[in-house]
């Protein structure tokens, strides 16, 4: 499909730097700026090897790769050839290039092997442990440079992700909703951007003394912040 990246998915785009997280609302598009962004640089580096990672492999299937296989690929994409999503291990290019699927639940030979970038869905179900794993990972080295990108909605200020970014080791980019031109395009909100923010401010209740829109899952996937629970 024809994908043209906005806001901070620009910024993913030409970011080289060793680990980015996009962070941001529920429906601003993360996951398929961070798997358009793995399918480029499959294409454009021969050989390259790439990993589609979550903490299960069941979520993985029935989420990062409805959105790789439905919006990324093309329908009739040879690329999708082989096994079912839930049997599949790996995606296989042309030019040599592979993109290997897993979860953290059934690491197996995919923490075994080396890659020049691994895109990390949900990065907030993660342990430190299990990120500074995947940074290993990285050096495969047939891309010019090796990284870990990752996608997360906020979770709180006390996360490890959230700190390690706030340290400077990781860099965070904070997407909108209307980074997403299915929500909002010219300049103004689509009729399907307009219903999905009215369902987001369900999630949240007025406060009778301030007057204003709360609630903790409003304030982090509606707004974007990393807030503690209330």
């Amino acid at each position: 499909r024809a994908y043209q990246p906005y806001g901070v998915a620009l910024d993913l785009f030409y970011g080289k730097q060793p680990e980015i997280v996009m962070s941001g609302p529920a429906g601003t598009g993360k996951s398929r700026a961070c798997l358009e962004k793995l399918h480029l640089c499959a294409m454009k580096y021969p050989g390259m090897r790439g990993l589609i990672i979550r903490k299960t492999r069941e979520s993985l299937s029935e989420a990062a790769l409805v959105t790789f296989e439905d919006k990324v690929l093309h329908e009739y994409d040879p690329i999708k050839d082989g096994p079912r999503r839930n049997f599949r291990q790996a995606y296989h290019y042309s030019n040599k290039s592979e993109i290997v699927v897993g979860g953290l639940d059934k690491p197996g030979k995919i923490m075994s092997t080396e890659y020049d970038m691994i895109y990390v869905q949900e990065a907030t179900e993660l342990d430190l442990a299990d990120w500074l794993a995947l940074t290993t990972r990285l050096r495969n080295n047939v891309m010019p440079y090796q990284q870990l990108i990752a996608d997360c909605n906020p979770d709180a200020p006390t996360h490890w992700l959230w700190v390690r970014s706030q340290s400077g080791v990781t860099r965070m980019l904070n997407s909108q909703h209307k980074d997403n031109p299915r929500l909002y395009r010219h300049g103004e909100w689509t009729k399907e951007g307009q219903e999905y923010l009215d369902t987001l401010d369900r999630l949240g209740y007025i406060d009778e003394a301030t007057g204003e829109r709360v609630g903790t899952e409003y304030q982090r996937l509606a707004l974007g912040l990393w807030v503690q629970a209330t």
